[in-house]
């Protein structure tokens, strides 16, 4: 048989929060066309997010399926992902696991020694996700591919997705696994510290001591497990696969370069003109301003929220300079997820046409918690 099947599993999988949502994204059609519908997403399934905004297609003949994962205590939807190519999506809340949260972690320490009690809600969450994930795998796999002999690899992307390879490495060796890091956590640490791998190992420091030092001990653990276990372990770069040979022990082999399809990017924009997109943007500007921005030009960044990683910091104090000369006025729409508890009201009435003047400040939503908001800050010292 040629047929091969392909699990690919990450927190980002219909779920837009960084650089590694696009790349999937993107990368889908030439997947599809290649595996068809041996071809699976795996992403959590958010219950909190908005069912009308989610990008999944529901698809018929999955009953069964879900019904049996219920019995397991776990609620998911098979579907499509909504972007070109439309791959096969399999949904995964993972909120049934609450209660098995400890045997979860105490399992990952007893069977590959992943030390976990330093870990916060951030790490405890998407290590159920990545177990529930490795669960809906076997189940896929032992009902549906194993009878007919098809060959299956599960990639896992992140340490996000750690516990997902871990448990598969244990309870279904037949699947191959694929442990693939775009950047470590520990270097990503280091960088929001302002030094590079090594000047966070210089003097004899050990990347435990320092992942104890920069606050991602558990992930830190996590991530440098799966990097030993995984059948292969990849990164994007070069440069990534340096600093993961010096921080996580191993060297990943082989380097496969990020592709973004530009055809599919296009795609995603949904047929909105580029003169429509901008009239929006503007429209929200004034609303939250309170005032006329017609000859404004409009600046947009996005990414994941790491303000000195991404160069939001850089990227501000170079606005400020251009701020003190004389030219059209220039508005950042900086998009990136932050904590937050909803819209701004007033903003939500301007737009709908309630009227009124003044400026309502620099953000559209609400922050849980403006005096900690990086950019919040740096825009009021």
């Amino acid at each position: 048989m040629n047929r091969r099947a392909l699990f690919e599993v990450s927190w980002e999988v219909a779920n837009k929060v960084g650089g590694i949502h696009t790349v999937l994204a993107t990368r889908a059609p030439s997947l599809v066309e290649r595996f068809g519908d041996d071809y699976f997403t795996i992403g959590p399934w958010l219950l909190a997010d908005d069912p009308a905004a989610a990008p999944f297609e529901p698809e018929p003949g999955h009953e069964d399926f879900a019904a049996a994962c219920r019995e397991l205590g776990l609620d998911v939807r098979v579907g499509r992902w909504r972007i070109p190519g439309a791959p096969r999506l399999i949904q995964v809340g993972f909120s049934g696991l609450l209660a098995e949260k400890d045997a979860v972690l105490a399992g990952l320490w007893e069977d590959f020694r992943v030390d976990s009690l330093a870990g916060g809600w951030d790490y405890v969450e998407p290590v159920l996700f990545g177990w529930a994930a490795a669960q809906v795998i076997e189940l896929w796999w032992r009902e549906r591919l194993a009878p007919l002999g098809v060959p299956a690899v599960a990639q896992c992307h992140e340490w996000l997705t750690g516990s997902c390879l871990l448990r598969l490495k244990k309870e279904l060796p037949e699947v191959g696994t694929v442990f693939t890091t775009h950047a470590t956590v520990l270097g990503r640490a280091l960088a929001a510290a302002g030094l590079g791998p090594a000047e966070g190992l210089a003097g004899g420091v050990s990347p435990e001591q320092a992942a104890t030092a920069n606050g991602v001990r558990a992930k830190h653990s996590l991530e440098s497990v799966c990097a030993a276990e995984a059948d292969v372990f990849t990164t994007v770069s070069e440069v990534t696969a340096d600093e993961a040979e010096l921080l996580l022990g191993r060297r990943p082999e082989p380097v496969t370069p990020n592709g973004i399809d530009l055809e599919v990017v296009d795609a995603a924009r949904a047929g909105v003109p580029r003169a429509e997109a901008r009239d929006r943007l503007r429209r929200v500007a004034e609303a939250l301003l309170g005032r006329r921005l017609d000859e404004a030009a409009f600046l947009c960044t996005s990414g994941r929220y790491e303000f000195r990683n991404k160069g939001f910091d850089l990227l501000l104090r170079a606005l400020a300079r251009l701020d003190r000369r004389p030219g059209r006025p220039l508005v950042l729409f900086a998009l990136v997820p932050a904590g937050v508890s909803g819209p701004v009201r007033p903003l939500l009435e301007r737009l709908a046409g309630a009227g009124g003047e003044g400026a309502l400040g620099t953000t559209t939503h609400n922050l849980i918690d403006p005096a900690a908001d990086p950019i919040q800050r740096a825009l009021t010292e």
